[in-house]
């Protein structure tokens, strides 16, 4: 992948999934740094919409994230796909670009159709696609400043939750050691990240615990937000990022589950956690999503009523829960 990132001599137009994540944004803007540092041309293409918690890392003078309408492809340039494995998971305005360019994929997710014809990466044993990204740059020789640095960083702790997920590695650990030693400022991030959460977050937090409801003795937990509930504190779907982490947390909960819709006529989405042996992507596969075993997630046409959405999930994981997988 480091020779493949090399061999590009057109620009590299760097996206990611849909709702993008702390790991989303830090791969694609420590890449995007990574490689202008080194004279090349990049930029992430439909990078948004980023919530405010990671606003610390956007550089807006930069012109690093640009508009899919704003970026015509011209021959040489290649798509460079991060944390995201398959066109379906593309923000609907960038998923033209995968039918008209050569990929390049990067991921950490074990389900995923891909990208027909692309140069795949994925490691789905990683603890983020941060990691993975960061360890092609440094292969590839790209110079990594603490603003890459730092945007690396931020993926890696968020999608390990701060190094305690299972799928932190010796690698991952090195990687991280790798990042403070290029100087991030650990302190800084962990504060801006999860210390300081504007009043209408909060807000929004109450109404779901509000919603949060228990069953199979207490072994699923599922919370939900309806539009009216963003409506009313002011909030778009980046306030509840994380928010199925608060159903995840119940004591005695093995599967969680956040079901929302954000807009009055938009799709219902569905995020999902579980405790092995149960594995959530195989659940979220069934209604055409995905992720890891731990994490993963799914989303109900317009047509699906988010009671209905609500009632069918916790349905499937009150199920799950009462005959829970085994390994061989």
């Amino acid at each position: 992948m480091a020779r493949e990132l090399l061999a590009v001599r057109g620009r590299c137009a760097i996206v990611s999934h849909l709702r993008p994540d702390g790991d989303a944004i830090g791969s694609s803007l420590g890449l995007c740094r990574a490689l202008r540092a080194a004279g090349r041309h990049a930029v992430c293409v439909a990078l948004g919409p980023v919530s405010d918690v990671y606003d610390f890392l956007l550089d807006p003078a930069a012109g690093e994230i640009v508009p899919a309408e704003g970026f015509a492809p011209e021959p040489g340039d290649v798509l460079v796909a991060l944390d995201c494995g398959e066109p379906s998971r593309l923000r609907d305005c960038a998923k033209p670009l995968a039918e008209r360019m050569p990929v390049l994929c990067i991921d950490h997710h074990k389900t995923g159709a891909g990208f027909p014809g692309a140069a795949m990466l994925v490691e789905p044993d990683a603890g983020s696609a941060s990691e993975i990204v960061f360890r092609v740059a440094r292969l590839a020789g790209l110079p990594v400043d603490r603003s890459a640095a730092e945007a690396f960083w931020t993926g890696v702790v968020t999608d390990t939750g701060r190094f305690s997920y299972d799928a932190t590695s010796p690698a991952t650990l090195r990687a991280g050691a790798a990042l403070v030693a290029l100087g991030v400022r650990t302190q800084f991030i962990a504060e801006r990240v999860y210390g300081r959460v504007p009043l209408r977050r909060l807000r929004l937090q109450s109404r779901f615990l509000a919603n949060l409801a228990v069953s199979a003795g207490g072994r699923v937990a599922v919370g939900w937000l309806a539009p009216e509930d963003y409506a009313a504190e002011g909030c778009d779907s980046t306030d509840s990022e994380n928010f199925v982490d608060l159903a995840r947390s119940v004591r005695g909960a093995e599967l969680a589950a956040f079901v929302r819709r954000v807009e009055p006529r938009g799709k219902v989405n569905v995020s999902l956690r579980g405790l092995a042996p149960h594995d959530v992507a195989a659940i979220c596969a069934e209604w055409g999503g995905g992720g890891h075993a731990a994490a993963a997630g799914a989303t109900f046409d317009a047509s699906t009523g988010l009671a209905d959405a609500v009632a069918a999930v916790t349905a499937r994981l009150v199920r799950a829960a009462s005959s829970p997988p085994t390994k061989g």
